[in-house]
């Protein structure tokens, strides 16, 4: 199972108002890497390089986001993703990475640790499973 980790720098970039994370809002996507990222270091999409966007593997992903709160409790959700390796193989990668691409520098969000690195062989897939929210608020 994957695990779910936040960028320190998230935090701030939503107390000054950095993000709209509403479905109207801003436009958050996802991409494959498989560098190491730090969660008090990293603060931009270009802090952690990308796979290749091949066989199959095109990013950035729109996550098609939308953020909503019931009594309280804000909830970011985003629409499962599924890659599936065509004409050769995707990867290696380890971490699957959140950023805003409409806000500037594209700043980081959130990323998982899928514990080791994974190479898909041609026809294979991975689903990106966000389950009933990507995180909440409290």
């Amino acid at each position: 199972m994957a695990t779910y980790n936040k960028f320190q720098d998230f935090n701030l970039q939503v107390g000054i108002g950095t993000h709209e994370l509403q479905a109207a809002g801003h436009t958050l996507n996802a991409y494959l890497t498989n560098a190491t990222p730090d969660a008090a270091l990293d603060t931009q999409k270009a802090d952690l390089a990308e796979i290749t966007n091949e066989h199959g593997y095109t990013a950035p992903v729109d996550i098609q986001n939308d953020y909503t709160e019931t009594a309280g409790v804000g909830s970011l959700t985003g629409v499962d993703i599924t890659i599936t390796a065509s004409g050769g193989t995707v990867g290696p990668f380890r971490y699957v990475v959140i950023y805003n691409d409409t806000a500037t520098d594209d700043p980081l969000v959130c990323w998982w640790d899928y514990g080791s690195s994974i190479t898909l062989q041609d026809g294979e897939s991975f689903d990106i499973d966000f389950g009933t929210s990507i995180f909440t608020l409290t």
